[in-house]
């Protein structure tokens, strides 16, 4: 079956506006800096994590607030700031696309505003760590109920996909797709490793790290999609 795959924002052409949507003021864009500086940071904080547990187990012991400041399993430190930074970053980029969306009376804009909220309980999640809490209480791990929760909302998404251009709908699969394999398929493999051992922190590497990328990943789409494929553009605020 062949989808038709519309124009992104950016290719709609709509009226100007009137006198009274006046920008108050412009955020300009650029879209590979954004990414580039993801990446290098997220890059950097999963080299520390794996230097400093090789060098732990292999060479001399590293002491523990060295450890817990770039482990990227613990709480409360710099790898926790930056997942929680990278949702916030997609999440206000939705937000974006969402307002231009009711704006246009876009009929999609329901499952925009449906993943706005998603975005915005993994980034509670991430700082507040919720399913952590989940499953201290629960005997099976909390990821077995997420993958069943990801297949249920790939289903119910698959329609706000096919909506997408074609290389938007791929872009975003695939970020979906590296996210979904970190945080679930991850998580249950490195679950029955013992949690001092370098396997176990090497596995906490790949879960993390397919985490934070599948977020960049999905950071450059949205930003491809809102600036219809344009390597830089404006962000206007305009009041009502």
């Amino acid at each position: 079956m062949a989808f038709k795959f519309p124009a992104p924002i950016a290719d709609i052409q709509v009226p100007p506006p009137s006198d009274r949507y006046q920008p108050v003021f412009e955020i300009p864009l650029h879209r590979g800096r954004i990414v580039r500086l993801l990446t290098w940071t997220a890059t950097w904080l999963l080299f520390m994590h794996a230097v400093l547990w090789i060098w732990h187990h292999q060479v001399s012991e590293v002491a523990w607030y060295f450890l817990q400041l770039f482990d990227v399993n613990e709480e409360h430190n710099l790898p926790t700031w930056f997942s929680g930074f990278n949702l916030l970053v997609a999440m206000a980029i939705l937000g974006t696309i969402l307002l231009e969306k009711r704006r246009l009376e876009d009929p999609q804009a329901r499952r925009w505003a449906i993943l706005f909220l998603g975005f915005c309980w993994l980034s509670i999640d991430e700082i507040a760590g919720l399913h952590e809490t989940i499953n201290s209480i629960v005997e099976p791990s909390w990821a077995w109920g997420g993958l069943l929760i990801a297949a249920v909302l790939g289903l119910y998404f698959l329609p706000f996909l096919r909506s997408l251009p074609r290389h938007t709908f791929i872009q975003f699969f695939t970020a979906g797709a590296v996210f979904v394999g970190g945080a679930v398929i991850m998580e249950l493999v490195g679950e029955p490793l013992d949690s001092d051992s370098l396997a176990y922190a090497m596995s906490t590497l790949v879960e993390e790290g397919m985490e934070m990328f599948g977020i960049i990943l999905f950071v450059k789409a949205q930003l491809a999609y809102l600036m219809g494929g344009k390597p830089e553009g404006t962000l206007s605020l305009r009041t009502h």
